[in-house]
This record gives structure tokens, C-alpha cells and sequence, in this order.
């Protein structure tokens, strides 16, 4: 546009004018699309178009001069000057200055007279005046601009986007519990969980690793919820013991904890990440796969809740994307290894997949519903759960997360009670059919550090 107005420099005034308000107009365009898509982007201040009031107050006051005439007696550009009395920009002091100096110049008055009109008429003081709060008023936004950036979904490119992750190194992260839902892994770099955005063992070879992503991409995974059996990184050839794979085995000697982070999804198919806790590499070996390939494998156990770096497990309310007991949920899916797809079916069909302990039954189209299996007493080593019947419940997406987490736990009189604050949140129900383990009940309630009866105080 700006090359528009020069090629008609020579036209007339109302032809410039013309196209400097077609431009105006644009830019104007340009800048509420931006508002309306939630883009924090600089407006004009009062006191900007104040300044521009005043300049061509002035500017009148000698004649209204073409931009080009008062250029060629200053070291200011025609373009420039047409700016300034737009008020798309406003000039430094010294521009102002030369500003001045060319249109004293195109007066025709001598030096002295350039010199009292720079310093000394009440016209200029006042527009030095009104400059002074113009370039206030424009930091006072641009300060503006920058925390509404930082508070936008997302957040934006800024100060706030481009500053280091809160926590950097191994161990649990402070401010982050367990159970904390994030959006993307760039969420996850940003909160320092998990400071890759591609690869998913985040660490290094000598200090160990300080993060997983359970992706599941290899089929002999082994996920048994507080113990996992993992296939180290490396899609193609033989694994080596470098880099990310190099960090885990750092880990199992020197016994650091390793954060593991879940991949979780819910019934529309959305995609998100989930904070596991802290875990321990217990143990490590390379073997070879039926397709001759081989791998490293590595076998991380969950450490138990008082070394999850909290004193206690996280409140509800703490629990992002998970929901209440009671109210609106979000119902999430995480990886889990149920034995016998039969039996988990059949306790689901008891209960007409409805939760047993809050009672929701999650509707899905086409008259299907949406339950959970979980078991009571994990499966696999340590602990050597039973997959019967006994040791499962059916639970929603919610509860099951909750009671993984020893957010929930029951008694054996089946009353189950909040670890958010130790409330009875009713009974579990429990059918002729489906008879519950009460020693699968007291081993939950034991690894979660509760004690025989849930309610003593």
C-alpha cells in the first residue's frame, strides 16, 4: 500500500487521501480478525490518536505542506510523515525535532525563527506534550499485550511461552500430582513433566532418565499398573544402550525415581496425557524378538505414595481431567492388561454397565454403554492378583482412575469412602452373582497406605 501512495504522490490530495483511508480500513480489517480468533495484538490508545489530533492541528496551522515538501528539508521520509499524521505511528523526540525543523523550513523562515518554533511556541509544547503520553499509554499497552498472551489457551509466543520449564530435573515435579491430566505433550514440556516433544524417554546417560511416555507401539508391553514392562526406544535394527535406553539403565543402578506419563483417551476419541507418578527401574535386559530383532526391556515399579512428593495422595479437586466423585465426568481410558476379555465382559453385563460405586452409566450411541473392568488387586508381580471374577469391579472411567490411584478405597462391610476427606460416599453394591474379594479389599487399602477400617481416624 505504501507503494500505492507514492506512485501517486503526484496526484492530487483527495487521491492520496483516498487510498491512505483504504489502507486505514485494512489494517482495521486485519486487526479485529485477530481479536475475534483470540489473538492478543496491540490497539490504538486514546492517547495516540490524541498526538495525531495534535499534529495535524498543527501541521494545518502551517499550510497544510505535501509530506514530500517538508521530506526534502529534514531527515524524515515522506512515507514517514504520512504516518505520523495517520496516526498508524508516532515519532521519537528527535523525529519530532526534525519534524518541526522541515516545516519551519517550508514556512521560509530563517534559522532563528526554526529554532523558536522547535522550542518555544505553546503549539509545540503541547504536542511534545501529548507525544510524552502517547509513548506512555503505548508501553502501558504493550504491557497489556503480553499478560493477555500469557493467559490465552494455548498461551502465544511472549515472555511467559518462551520462559523455562518450572522444573527441570529428576524427581516429582513441584506443583504436579499425580493424576494431573495435560493436553499435548507441548503441555507436558511446558510444565517440565516431560521435556521432549517427540522422543519418549527424556533424560541422560549420566545422571539417568528423568521421564517416560508409555506409548504403546510395542505389542509385549506389559502394563499391570503399578508395574510395567517396557520396550526401550528404537523402531528400527537392533536396540542399542544409548541415549534414552543408556538413561533408564542409569537409572536402575543408581535407583533415581523416573516419572511415567500415560497416554489416555476418552470414548470420542480424543487424545490426551496423564501424570502416573514416580517409578522405579527395578530391573533391566536385552532380549531377542521373534522377528530377530533385539530390544531392551526394562521394568519400572511404582513407588509407593509417600514418595510421590506429597504428603498425600492428590485431593479430587486437585485431579485435572478426571472429575469428582460425585457430578460431571469426563470418562477416560487408560492402558491397562485385563487377562481374560470374557470375564471382565461378564461382570460389566452384571451390572448393566453401571458403576458400583457412584452409580453413572455412561450411554454411547446405537444403545451401547461405556464400563471398565478393573481389578481390584493388580495383576502380575508383586502383587499377584487373581483375574476372577472376586477381584474385579465394574466401575466407570472416572472410579476405575480414583481407585487405581487409592483415591477411593472400600471396606470390607463394602462402604466406600473418599480419601479426599475420609467422607462414606455410600456402599458398593454388590449382587448374588458377583460376590467381591474382602482380601483383595484390604490389600488395596493397605498398598495405599490406609488402614483394616478406612474410616478410623
Amino acid at each position: 500500500m505504501d507503494l500505492i501512495i507514492d506512485a501517486w504522490a503526484g496526484g492530487t490530495a483527495a487521491q492520496r487521501n483516498w487510498w491512505r483511508e483504504r489502507r486505514r480500513a485494512a489494517e482495521e480489517a486485519i486487526a479485529e480478525e485477530s481479536r475475534l480468533m483470540g489473538v492478543a495484538a496491540p490497539r490504538r490508545t486514546p492517547e495516540e490518536a490524541d498526538f495525531a489530533e495534535a499534529l495535524r492541528a498543527l501541521w494545518d496551522e502551517y499550510g497544510s505542506p505535501a509530506t514530500e515538501v517538508v521530506a526534502r528539508h529534514c531527515e524524515v521520509s515522506a512515507r514517514t510523515l504520512d504516518s505520523y499524521l495517520d496516526g498508524r505511528t508516532f515519532p521519537t523526540p528527535e523525529r519530532l525535532d526534525q519534524l518541526l525543523i522541515g516545516l519551519a523550513s517550508v514556512t521560509g523562515t530563517d534559522n532563528d525563527a526554526d529554532e523558536l518554533v522547535v522550542h518555544e511556541t505553546s503549539s509545540t509544547e503541547k504536542l511534545r506534550e501529548a507525544l510524552f503520553r502517547a509513548r506512555t499509554a503505548r508501553k502501558a499497552e504493550r504491557i497489556r499485550v503480553r499478560e493477555l498472551a500469557t493467559a490465552l489457551p494455548g498461551g502465544q509466543s511472549g515472555p511467559a511461552a518462551d520462559e523455562p520449564p518450572t522444573f527441570a530435573g529428576i524427581g516429582p515435579v513441584p506443583g504436579i500430582l499425580p493424576g494431573r491430566r495435560f493436553d499435548d505433550r507441548g503441555a507436558l514440556v511446558r510444565a517440565g513433566v516431560h521435556r521432549q516433544l517427540m522422543a519418549s524417554i527424556a533424560g541422560s546417560e549420566k545422571l539417568g532418565a528423568e521421564s517416560v511416555v508409555l506409548s504403546g507401539e510395542h505389542a509385549n508391553d506389559q502394563d499391570h499398573g503399578d508395574v510395567i514392562v517396557y520396550t526401550g526406544e528404537g523402531g528400527e535394527g537392533d536396540q542399542q544402550l544409548t541415549r534414552g535406553n543408556a538413561a533408564l539403565a542409569t537409572s536402575a543402578s543408581n535407583r533415581a525415581p523416573v516419572r511415567v506419563v500415560r497416554p489416555i483417551t476418552d470414548i470420542s476419541g480424543t487424545r490426551a496425557y496423564y501424570y502416573d507418578g514416580i517409578y522405579t527401574v527395578e530391573d533391566y535386559w536385552s532380549e531377542q524378538r521373534p522377528d530377530t530383532r533385539r530390544v531392551w526391556r526394562f521394568r519400572l515399579v511404582r513407588r509407593v505414595p509417600a514418595e510421590q512428593g506429597v504428603a498425600n495422595l492428590p485431593q479430587l479437586d486437585e485431579v485435572e481431567g478426571v472429575g469428582a466423585v460425585r457430578g460431571m465426568r469426563s470418562p477416560l481410558s487408560i492402558q491397562r492388561v485385563v487377562r481374560s476379555t470374557a470375564v471382565a465382559n461378564h461382570v460389566k453385563q452384571i451390572h448393566d454397565f453401571t458403576c458400583q460405586v457412584c452409580g453413572v452409566r455412561l450411554q454411547l450411541l446405537a444403545g451401547g454403554a461405556y464400563a471398565e473392568a478393573a481389578h481390584i488387586r493388580s495383576l502380575g508381580e508383586p502383587h499377584g492378583g487373581a483375574d476372577a471374577i472376586a477381584n474385579l469391579l465394574c466401575l466407570c472411567a472416572n472410579c476405575h482412575v480414583l481407585m487405581d490411584a487409592g483415591m477411593l478405597v472400600i471396606n470390607d462391610d463394602l462402604t466406600v469412602v473418599s480419601r479426599a476427606d475420609s467422607t462414606v460416599l455410600g456402599v458398593l453394591r454388590e449382587t448374588p452373582e458377583h460376590q467381591i474379594d474382602r482380601e483383595a479389599l484390604a490389600y488395596h487399602r493397605t498398598l495405599h497406605g490406609m488402614p483394616n477400617d478406612a474410616t478410623a481416624r
